[in-house]
């Protein structure tokens, strides 16, 4: 009796073709020249103010103020490196859109992840890069410099962690259901290289019986 086509179970190695494979998308050329630009031009920023730090006088006080020379010139590259991560975050997730295969659901979380880590990340650079030049001129008021900033942060960690919480079953199905879909590939392969052999050597003793009749 045949068994209706709806009601045949699933095996693992034919479930992830019943995805809905929207992603990867076409790969944008000028996303991805977009994406590196904005990659080179942050580590130079970067490299460029770890140079500015070890010059010669750049960590004397301006005279009136508790703020260094390198602290000022620090806030301003921090500012310009904050703004390059922020215009990165959603370029990166379009990137990731473009090239992780997957389910929608599945691809769209990992986009969202990489946008809210980068947006974290440009909300401690700002801390790291502006404390120096502010955080002087507020004397003992300098910890609600910290306080603003962990309000900043808390709002992408906090749903950066629900993204993750939200990912992690779809993420865990689907590398389940590709790791059992390449062990049976394996297995499927295994068995017919070790089947090739056999099934020549019986036409070989067949061919042979043949011919000595």
């Amino acid at each position: 009796m045949t068994v209706p086509l709806l009601d045949r179970p699933v095996p693992s190695s034919e479930r992830i073709m019943t995805y809905d494979r929207s992603y990867p998308a076409t790969m944008d050329r000028e996303t991805v020249q977009s994406v590196g630009k904005l990659l080179l031009a942050t580590l130079s920023a970067i490299l460029l103010l770890s140079l500015l730090s070890v010059l010669p006088g750049v960590g004397r006080v301006i005279p009136g103020t508790p703020v260094t020379f390198v602290a000022v010139v620090g806030a301003v590259v921090t500012v310009a490196i904050v703004g390059l991560l922020l215009w990165l975050a959603p370029a990166l997730a379009s990137v990731v859109r473009s090239t992780v295969d997957g389910p929608t659901s599945v691809v769209d979380d990992v986009a969202s992840i990489v946008q809210l880590f980068v947006v974290l990340v440009a909300v401690l650079v700002a801390h790291r890069g502006l404390e120096p030049a502010i955080a002087p001129l507020l004397g003992g008021l300098s910890w609600t410099f910290d306080v603003l900033f962990l309000v900043l942060a808390l709002g992408p960690l906090a749903i950066l962690a629900a993204r993750i919480y939200v990912s992690l079953d779809p993420i865990a199905d689907l590398l389940a259901d590709r790791i059992v879909a390449d062990a049976d590939a394996s297995d499927t392969e295994t068995g017919r290289a070790a089947g090739e052999p056999s099934r020549k050597t019986d036409a070989d003793d067949e061919t042979t019986h043949t011919g000595s009749e």
